[in-house]
């Protein structure tokens, strides 16, 4: 079984290069960078890495352009920031540029092995549910699915290869892709989902409301929404199974987690099992509205429209 490719880009030598020591013995490749020149030489120069982990502050290229250029000449990346000098507006920022999560320094190594192989999995199932798509591509899509179930990470990574120019081909501009976005609100507290549903039509984003987990199920059985906004903690189904049941039958369908309750190690096993995005409340109506178009747009753009 070939290991997954990870670049860690980060100037503090001493601190990455331990921290790719643990990663070998944890049977991830690692390849470090110390600025973000050399890291974007190492990608035209060489194969690509499935994750990068990046840190923000360096000297010369900062990790904020660095994470921009490779979103947007290698798509198919999953970026991680890693960062001791980060702050929320940082955060945002690298959310809106694509980065897969945002961990602030010190994070311990299990966490950002977590991570990076949550981030993996998130690039196999974007590369897969894209080929599956195409109805010529089908037996393709299904040996696909086989190899990455299996672990064999190079050929996974090869569909992927073949796949990043087409979901940037068929990704239409920012407004054409929130036009008519179905949502679903799923929040056991009333008044506040509610609220947030009133706010949202006001933004000319129409959206439904769903009080559980179960009554969100049903609801999709009826019309599949585009985009599914869902709390983690409600009676009965609680979002963590909604969220694992919707990516099993509905894979099509984005999903952002938007907590009160939530925990670093909840965070990842929510993107590990597909989730788009997590939100912690209380959660800005702007910011929700940006993600959930951003989620309208990879979607979209994914060739799932």
């Amino acid at each position: 079984m070939s290991k997954i490719k990870v670049l860690l880009v980060d100037d503090e030598e001493a601190y990455v290069k331990t921290l790719a020591e643990r990663m070998e013995m944890r049977d991830v490749e690692s390849q470090v960078a110390l600025s973000g020149e050399e890291a974007l030489k190492i990608l035209e120069g060489g194969e690509p890495p499935d994750v990068m982990v990046l840190d923000l502050r360096m000297p010369g290229l900062q990790g904020m352009e660095v994470l921009e250029r490779v979103k947007k000449d290698y798509p198919h990346i999953e970026v991680i920031i890693l960062t001791g000098h980060g702050g929320e507006q940082e955060e945002k920022e690298a959310q809106r540029l694509g980065a897969f999560h945002y961990l602030q320094k010190p994070a311990d190594t299990s966490l950002i092995l977590k991570t990076v192989r949550s981030a993996w999995q998130k690039s196999i199932q974007a590369a897969v549910d894209f080929v599956k798509d195409s109805r010529e591509e089908f037996d393709r899509s299904m040996t696909a699915a086989a190899l990455a179930q299996a672990g064999a990470t190079d050929a996974a990574r090869e569909v992927m290869k073949d796949t990043a120019s087409g979901r940037q081909k068929a990704a239409p501009n920012g407004e054409e892709a929130t036009e008519s976005l179905k949502v679903l609100l799923v929040d056991d507290e009333e008044d506040f989902v509610r609220t947030m549903a009133e706010r949202m039509e006001m933004r000319d984003l129409g959206s439904d409301v769903a009080l559980d987990g179960e009554t969100a199920l049903k609801m999709l059985q009826e019309e599949a929404p585009d985009v599914m906004v869902l709390d983690l903690r409600m009676p009965g189904i609680d979002g963590m199974e909604v969220l694992r049941r919707v990516k099993a039958s509905y894979p099509r369908i984005e999903v952002i987690i938007m907590t009160g309750h939530g925990s670093d190690e909840e965070e990842v096993e929510a993107r590990r099992l597909g989730a788009f995005d997590y939100l912690r409340k209380p959660v800005d109506i702007t910011e929700l509205m940006e993600t959930i178009k951003a989620a309208g747009q990879a979607k979209r753009g994914s060739g799932q429209g």
